[in-house]
């Protein structure tokens, strides 16, 4: 058995002696934080969860993911970003069934949640889009902090741009700036960039989150 993070209490897990490892979680306690993606507020903006390494911090892939209760079951098709794709149903919350999710043996992994754009983005993003997702964050990260969330939760600045692992290079502003990739992510600080500035990317990135500065 593993060690889970703080957001696993009360979630089980049951590991295979294989290539892979699986992780058995209750949907009404995934349910908890799914259930913001319908709250006002926050239209271009949701809540994914992930499996992470509890090392590195990045994410694992997901080789396969279910949802199972009695004689019922349903595969999950996981995509590019791996966010574990779970359907936003408050019966599905009373019938309580079981998901699996499989990832690689040689990975330490626990389940996290993400904040996330919650719409197709391309290959151009505009300075107007970025700064009307940052106030949609601010508001997602709140709810999720709870009551007193906004008296001590920093304010997104900016999104990291993830990309997946074949694309290199840097996004281009349309006034000449460049923001490299680096481990697969751009950062791009909203304070940098002018009212009409227009972002070139090399490609249409796999999820778009917030940017909270360390010093923040």
């Amino acid at each position: 058995m593993k060690k889970l993070a703080s957001v696993l209490v009360m979630l089980g897990m049951v590991s295979v002696p294989a290539s892979a490892d699986t992780y058995r979680f209750s949907y009404s306690k995934l349910f908890t934080q799914l259930k913001h993606n319908i709250e006002e507020g926050h239209p271009d903006i949701g809540v994914a969860y992930f499996m992470v390494s509890a090392e590195s911090g990045e994410v694992c892939p997901i080789s396969r993911a279910w949802m199972s209760k009695e004689e019922h079951y349903e595969a999950f098709d996981i995509p590019a970003s791996q966010a574990l794709p779970l359907p936003l149903d408050n019966q599905l919350r009373k019938v309580n069934p079981d998901v699996f999710v499989e990832t690689p043996a040689d990975r330490n992994c626990d389940i996290s949640f993400q904040v996330l754009v919650d719409k197709p983005v391309g290959k151009q993003l505009t300075s107007q889009q970025i700064q009307g997702w940052l106030p949609q964050m601010d508001t997602m990260m709140e709810n999720l902090g709870g009551m007193f969330a906004s008296w001590f939760m920093p304010k997104a600045q900016g999104v990291v741009l993830h990309f997946a692992p074949s694309v290199t290079g840097a996004v281009t502003s349309s006034e000449g700036n460049k923001y490299p990739i680096d481990a697969h992510q751009a950062i791009i600080d909203v304070n940098r960039l002018g009212d009409s500035t227009t972002l070139t990317l090399p490609d249409a990135p796999i999820k778009v989150s917030p940017w909270l500065p360390k010093n923040g």
